[in-house]
């Protein structure tokens, strides 16, 4: 039965063409999984297996939140008959690199990770209708190069909550709105990233101010039970709220004297929500559907054109980068533009993230070959340079934003067009 609902999503005629896709991008997965291992990963696997064997999460070594180690447990737990000697092994640093079972470990905990990616190319398949945009989504999805590398070679885990972003949209656009904030909350547990599209949901889909509480209560409070029993622990203090990655929204910002400050990206916030607010066109859950996922994508985008981030968070918002960018054609040039400039903008990060997650099968890589920040900078400060990529990077961005903004108004120009046409009728 899965697998006739699988095949249903590929179009009969080039079914074979849609196969051949998805299969080169999974085998160059399972290509990285079992020989890549980054001390991200290897970090929070450890915290992971002592909540697998000790009930609990140490509260002081939390990074995130809570429902991200139940994660990782769970699959530890399922696992186990194949990771009888994992206990000594998942600490960072040489006990990974040394233990004899580490590229079984690193394929095994990486591997729940597919469901989640394939997850996203079946249903950016279902939000489109043309046969050729479906074909494209699907390469710019499997052949996707920083997803393969953060999630497959680094082994980050940010591919699930990007998961749950894009089923919260498809249920929109199947009317069912409950799954939806459900969805969203769900997401906001692994990272705290979707409730960022919380306030847009409430505009464009509660219609009265009880629906909008309601989509509220649905979104918040999975998140409030799981994070209840960590609420008095720092480290949990530290994941959700105070940590150097949340305080990032707040790094750039105009002194206006004294204490005054204006911080960019909350502004630019503030400003797209008061386009949801006046420019809610949704008739119906196509059309709010429309409206809403382009409201994500500017923020989204918005993002990461004011807040210094790690290379991995920018998969949270790839799909519905994706989607637009099938849409628009043209655009495809600065997509790839876009993924050369954050390859471009790891260099800041040196060995730690080039060459580190290859140590497995090289662990001598490390010392031998020097990290291109040094290469670069016998010619140019190394900084300089990714600044530059740096700076192209957020331009697109903006101008991606503006792109987005002018699709937005189009739509909603057309849909008033429509209607003006149905009343005259």
């Amino acid at each position: 039965m899965f697998q006739l609902s699988v095949m249903k999503l590929f179009p009969e005629k080039n079914r074979s063409i849609y196969l051949k896709w998805l299969l080169i991008g999974l085998l160059i997965r399972l290509a990285f999984m079992p020989f890549t291992l980054h001390g991200d990963m290897a970090d929070m696997n450890r915290v992971a297996y002592l909540l697998l064997h000790q009930g609990y999460i140490p509260g002081n070594q939390m990074a995130y939140p809570p429902l991200a180690y139940y994660t990782m447990s769970f699959f530890q737990f399922i696992f186990r008959p194949m990771m009888r000697f994992f206990g000594s092994a998942p600490h960072p640093g040489v006990s990974w690199l040394t233990s004899p079972h580490v590229f079984r470990y690193s394929f095994l905990l990486k591997s729940y990770y597919l469901f989640f990616d394939l997850g996203i190319a079946f249903l950016l398949l279902r939000l489109l209708d043309e046969e050729k945009q479906k074909l494209m989504v699907l390469k710019f999805w499997m052949l996707n190069p920083l997803v393969i590398f953060t999630c497959y070679i680094q082994g980050q885990f940010d591919i699930l909550p990007a998961f749950f972003i894009v089923l919260s949209l498809y249920y929109v656009l199947k009317s069912r709105l409950t799954l939806s904030m459900l969805c969203l909350g769900i997401g906001a547990c692994f990272k705290n990233f979707p409730f960022f599209f919380l306030i847009p949901a409430l505009i464009l889909l509660g219609k009265t101010r009880l629906a909008k509480l309601k989509f509220f209560v649905l979104a918040v409070v999975p998140y409030l039970f799981l994070i209840y029993p960590y609420l008095g622990a720092a480290g949990f203090k530290n994941a959700a709220v105070t940590s150097a990655q949340n305080q990032r929204i707040l790094g750039f910002y105009f002194n206006l004297g004294s204490f005054d400050k204006v911080y960019v990206f909350i502004a630019g916030y503030s400003v797209i929500l008061v386009l949801a607010y006046f420019h809610n066109y949704g008739k119906n859950s196509k059309d709010t559907f429309q409206a809403l996922w382009r409201i994500n994508l500017m923020i989204y985008l918005w993002l990461f054109a004011t807040v210094y981030f790690h290379p991995q968070w920018f998969i949270w918002g790839m799909p519905l980068l994706i989607l637009f960018v099938v849409k628009n054609k043209k655009l495809t040039p600065l997509y790839w533009v876009q993924i050369i400039c954050i390859f471009v903008y790891m260099i800041h990060w040196g060995r730690q993230l080039l060459w580190w997650p290859f140590a497995l099968v090289y662990p001598a890589l490390g010392q031998q070959i020097r990290p291109p920040s040094e290469i670069i900078g016998q010619f140019y400060p190394p900084h300089e340079f990714t600044s530059v990529f740096r700076s192209i990077f957020t331009g697109i961005l903006i101008c991606m934003i503006y792109l987005v903004y002018r699709d937005f108004r189009q739509r909603k120009d057309y849909e008033r067009t429509r209607e003006e046409r149905g009343k005259l009728w």
